[in-house]
């Protein structure tokens, strides 16, 4: 385990950054780019990062109800590493594999491996063969070694009921009904990541990380000797439970942070006034009322102090100038010190542009402070859970 680090430090404007202590801790810019080190590995990402979630869907039957093309792969990827990005994210569970599929296609055709970053995940249903799924990972994306290999979720049987409920389409079955049958065993932490450990060791993987993983579940990882080089979390200006216990914790232990959903699904970029408007596979989290269909997480929500939250975002946008989305994709770099990279999933080529232009936004100090104001009490009032859709007690980051 890496020594200490100091806490946290408050929320810094964009010219208030960490100073550097040597020169590999250094930022980087390149094409108008910024490159980070993930906490203290020599793994480094551009600030923006490319999602590929939405690679190899079918069409209506998925969740994101297109059909994603090769060739589209190939278009955004290309456009995506002109503008700077180096960095892109997958896992073995989106779109079944076709995701990791689509990605390796579009990185052979283009003669790019030099210039990318690849990240994918295992499942915790598949930890009792690392092995065995890391190379079938490593066969759909057509190299020899993983740039970033995480968990995709904690090793438990809470996670592992809600990969199990999962069908074919991308539609879920209710995880609370999952039987232990399905689950399967589970598999020891311990070993998981001793297998990932050997397979590094084996030059398969360059850097191990995880995905959703809370204080214990990382005291738990980091007790096997690995070095965790990131841990990908939601965090946003409307969900900033990993403030609680989970940033400080990475500080600490120099593990990157990697920040997906952003504009949470669409909403913090102001196109709907009111819970009623937002669309069923987006009002699930614990925002919304547990009424809602689709819903799981058992909580009232807080639709109204949300939907206050939002607008006050949105004024504070107007006063300065900028648009919701800029704001919301830039703020996490400012936020936190131990954010490395801000992901974040495209479907056109104009999204290329226009996070890459958000990514670089500007914010002050004083603008910093103002909506650390105005999304304080949705902090509070959300808690420190970090399970954006379990709650009532049975959320699976710990």
């Amino acid at each position: 385990m890496s020594q200490k680090r100091k806490p946290e430090n408050e929320a810094k404007g964009n010219n208030d950054v960490k100073k550097a202590t040597t020169q590999q801790d250094k930022q980087t810019i390149s094409q108008g780019m910024e490159y980070r080190r993930a906490g203290e590995s020599d793994l480094r990402v551009s600030t923006l990062g490319f999602g590929c979630w939405q690679f190899g869907q079918n069409g209506a039957n998925d969740y994101w109800g297109l059909e994603y093309t090769q060739t589209m792969a190939n278009d955004l990827v290309k456009l995506a590493v002109e503008a700077g990005i180096s960095y892109f994210d997958t896992a073995q569970d989106y779109a079944k594999g076709k995701s990791e599929e689509q990605l390796g296609v579009a990185v052979k055709t283009l003669g790019i491996r030099n210039k990318v970053v690849i990240g994918s995940k295992i499942l915790p249903n598949n930890c009792n063969e690392v092995e065995k799924y890391c190379q079938d990972t490593l066969d759909r994306l057509q190299i020899d070694c993983i740039d970033l290999y995480m968990v995709h979720w904690p090793i438990d049987q809470n996670s592992m009921a809600h990969f199990a409920a999962h069908t074919d389409e991308g539609k879920n079955r209710d995880y609370s009904k999952v039987d232990a049958d399905a689950v399967g065993d589970i598999p020891p932490t311990v070993a998981a990541f001793k297998a990932l450990k050997a397979l590094q060791e084996a030059g398969k993987i360059k850097h191990i990380g995880v995905s959703n993983f809370g204080v214990s579940q990382l005291k738990e990882a980091l007790a096997t000797g690995v070095k965790i080089a990131v841990n990908q979390l939601c965090y946003n200006l409307i969900f900033r439970a990993a403030e609680f216990e989970i940033l400080p914790f990475c500080q600490e232990h120099g593990i990157g942070v990697i920040a997906y959903s952003p504009l949470m699904q669409g909403i913090l970029t102001g196109r709907w006034s009111k819970a009623d408007d937002v669309p069923l596979f987006r009002a699930r989290t614990r925002h919304f009322s547990s009424k809602r269909p689709k819903s799981r997480h058992g909580e009232d929500g807080h639709e109204s102090l949300l939907f206050k939250t939002l607008s006050d975002l949105k004024q504070l946008a107007e006063e300065e100038q900028i648009s919701m989305l800029d704001l919301s994709i830039a703020w996490p770099l400012h936020a936190s010190t131990s954010v490395c990279c801000v992901v974040t999933g495209v479907t056109s080529a104009k999204y290329i542009d226009s996070n890459c232009k958000a990514i670089r936004t500007p914010l002050s100090v004083e603008l910093m402070k103002k909506v650390d104001e105005v999304t304080k009490e949705l902090k509070e009032a959300m808690g420190g859970n970090c399970d954006l859709w379990q709650g009532n007690g049975g959320g699976r980051i710990m």
